[in-house]
């Protein structure tokens, strides 16, 4: 199996800009972050694997290869022998049987759901931030000061906190300076910038989630980027916030993962 290179990125492009893949998937190929593609250069269509420096793999391409498919159980053995992160999303209802077929039981099994943006159901101009909170677009010092989205969160994702600073972007709600609520850019690729939202459990129910968010969506539509939205299908409170914000669900797709997703 072959790793391939910075130089050979640029073909890949083509290839899945054709298709429908995660966002991570494209921000890699487009090399807004870092990451790994092997490619098996013995079959056409070719086989895939692309992963993100934090453990997060796409698998896409020919599903009856059986040396990448046994490639593919090396790899996941050696990674788990490491203790690192091992989530892999896959492309279709063939490689969900090949993973299981492979891997067998030793990764759990997800179902997600992918969702459209159609549109806002409300103005973000109708809003307005309790007193005392304030909005603020994500920097480093934001990224300093907040728990769930520190540098850490950074690091894994975008490979730094000053490549997120260069290239991503998010807005984040304070209270007496603290992080209260934020909306960030996990990924962004092919034009669409996902997201990311979280909120401090003493905070929620007064509408921050659906401010930052809003605040968010109206950034991506200033700037011709389309606001991305994925969530497992059991999240509840992720399905309603999705709806508020415009989003609609689309498309079911199975992720695998060995310890936490």
């Amino acid at each position: 199996m072959q790793e391939v290179t910075k130089e050979t990125y640029k073909g890949l492009k083509t290839w899945f800009h054709e298709k429908n893949c995660p966002t991570f998937v494209y921000s890699i190929v487009e090399q807004t972050i870092p990451g790994v593609v092997y490619v098996d250069e013995h079959t056409f269509p070719k086989s895939f694997l692309i992963g993100t420096k934090s453990g997060i793999y796409f698998i896409a391409g020919e599903e009856g290869n059986q040396d990448f498919n046994d490639f593919i159980a090396e790899y996941y053995e050696k990674q788990v022998k490491s203790t690192k992160r091992f989530t892999l999303f896959s492309s279709s209802d063939t490689w969900d049987r090949v993973m299981k077929t492979i891997l067998k039981d030793e990764l759990n099994h997800m179902k997600r759901v992918a969702f459209s943006f159609q549109q806002k159901s409300s103005s973000i101009m109708e809003l307005q931030l309790p007193k005392g909170f304030v909005l603020k677009r994500i920097d480093e010092d934001i990224i300093s000061n907040s728990t769930e989205f520190n540098k850490t969160y950074y690091e894994d994702y975008w490979g730094s906190v000053s490549q997120f600073s260069s290239k991503g972007f998010g807005f984040a709600v304070l209270h007496d300076n603290q992080v209260v609520s934020e909306c960030t850019s996990i990924f962004l690729g092919h034009n669409r910038a996902e997201m990311d939202i979280y909120t401090l459990e003493e905070y929620r129910g007064k509408g921050l989630a659906y401010y930052v968010g809003s605040e968010f969506i109206d950034f991506c539509l200033k700037n011709e980027m389309v606001p991305s939205w994925d969530c497992d299908v059991n999240n509840e409170s992720s399905f309603r916030l999705a709806a508020k914000l415009g989003f609609k669900a689309k498309t079911e797709y199975s992720i695998f993962y060995s310890g936490k997703s």
